[in-house]
């Protein structure tokens, strides 16, 4: 076994244990704070419970681009390492606290100190050869969607056999356990870009992230990755309610819906790696524009089913799809991004996915309000229609105007190389 394969494998693992300790959590919070904080109803407990995911989401949209631009400069294992131990500091000591203002902060905190997801995308695209990417991503997809269809159920375990303050402690020490594999199983040798003589101006940080969207390309993949993530949070308010209208009844709507959940997510991560290994055989634009047009196909007939099961069946064929468009674009990404900027890359990707994971919610439930719950269906599948032509126009090879992709990333002016011999190059972790 070649040493990128033991780092993915050992990478797969510590991810899986890092989304399954943050979605173990999730669930009960809401409960959490009716029983142990003494919050007095369950509506003001949803409404705390949303503010805190809100704000998590909002802050880690804020600080992934500076964690990406510190992962080009410093390594990406000790990203990794910094999200997944800022992660099990936060989340254990959670159950040490009586007050939902201090719980907040510390949710507000996770969001700007975590972020698993884009660190360990960024190690894995720098150290996988190219033509196995699509594979390789595929299978940290798989990592991600399994974690997060299992950690419901765990979290739901142990807080029923033992109580939420012990619950929150053992999913806190599943990112330990992450860190740990990491830190001795993951060997990365980084060798920072050496930085190019400056000719010009200095940019800003503001000035060199905006340089990343000059690229079509790019732009296309941050959006369909956006927008996967926000037709995936946009049923979530709704969905309890379109299950108990189906059945006519509340009684088992709930776990219904878990299950529905679950499907969704366990499809995903099935064709997660079967779509990656497509997409280095017969082309990563070609697996990314059928999987992205035939999950905003499967959104319409949705808003026409009668019962569950037909809900159901429509949501795992979905999840399938969804498992396809994920890999593929951020293998896509990996290609286009020269190194040295990867983890600014997929610094930006992650904030713009929270953003879309943070606006889902809020746009499903208007259009609950104003149309009806089967118009969230019908409006999310429009939207990924017109993403789905839009990004297939984007990536279209005419439209390239460059012959190179990575050049239109280049946000500084490098006639000549200057390197720093005072300070090591590579620097092992």
């Amino acid at each position: 076994m070649t040493r990128w394969e033991k780092n993915l494998y050992a990478s797969w693992v510590a991810q899986f244990c890092a989304i399954l300790g943050f979605s173990a959590s999730t669930p009960f919070i809401p409960l959490y704070l009716i029983k142990d904080l003494h919050i007095q109803s369950i509506s003001e407990a949803e409404l705390w419970s949303g503010v805190m995911a809100a704000s998590s989401a909002l802050t880690m949209a804020i600080f992934a681009p500076i964690w990406g631009i510190l992962a080009d400069r410093f390594g990406r294992k000790s990203m990794v390492l910094r999200a997944m131990i800022g992660g099990f500091l936060l989340i254990g000591l959670t159950p040490f606290f009586n007050s939902v203002w201090i719980i907040l902060i510390l949710r507000i905190a996770q969001g700007a100190t975590t972020g698993t997801v884009p660190a360990n995308v960024a190690l894995i695209a720098s150290i996988t050869p190219p033509k196995r990417l699509g594979y390789a991503l595929g299978l940290m997809q798989t990592a991600i969607f399994t974690g997060a269809s299992v950690g419901p159920l765990v979290g739901g375990f142990f807080a029923d056999v033992t109580d939420y303050k012990i619950t929150f402690l053992i999913t806190s020490g599943l990112l330990l356990v992450g860190a740990i594999i990491v830190f001795f199983f993951v060997k990365e040798e980084f060798v920072p870009v050496p930085k190019p003589v400056q000719t010009g101006p200095k940019l800003s940080l503001v000035q060199r992230i905006r340089s990343q969207f000059g690229n079509r390309q790019f732009v296309a993949m941050l959006v369909v990755l956006t927008l996967v993530q926000f037709a995936g949070s946009v049923v979530g308010p709704v969905l309890v309610l379109f299950i108990q209208a189906l059945n006519g009844s509340v009684n088992g709507a709930a776990t219904l819906a878990g299950t529905e959940l679950a499907v969704t997510g366990i499809a995903a991560a099935i064709s997660s790696i079967v779509a990656g290994n497509l997409a280095d055989r017969f082309g990563r634009r070609k697996v990314l524009m059928i999987s992205t047009l035939a999950a905003s196909l499967l959104y319409f007939p949705q808003a026409a089913v009668s019962n569950f099961w037909e809900l159901l069946i429509l949501r795992g064929l979905m999840g399938m799809f969804i498992g396809g468009i994920i890999p593929s674009a951020n293998a896509i990404i990996a290609e286009l991004i020269p190194e040295g900027r990867k983890g600014a890359a997929y610094g930006l990707v992650s904030a713009a996915s929270s953003l879309g994971f943070a606006i889902g919610p809020l746009t499903g439930a208007g259009i609950a309000v104003t149309i009806n719950i089967r118009g969230v269906f019908v409006v999310t599948a429009i939207t990924l229609l017109l993403v789905t032509a839009w990004v297939y126009w984007a990536t279209n090879p005419p439209h390239n105007l460059t012959a190179s992709p990575a050049a239109e990333l280049a946000a500084l002016p490098a006639p000549t190389v200057e390197r720093d011999t005072s300070q090591p190059i590579v620097r092992r972790l």
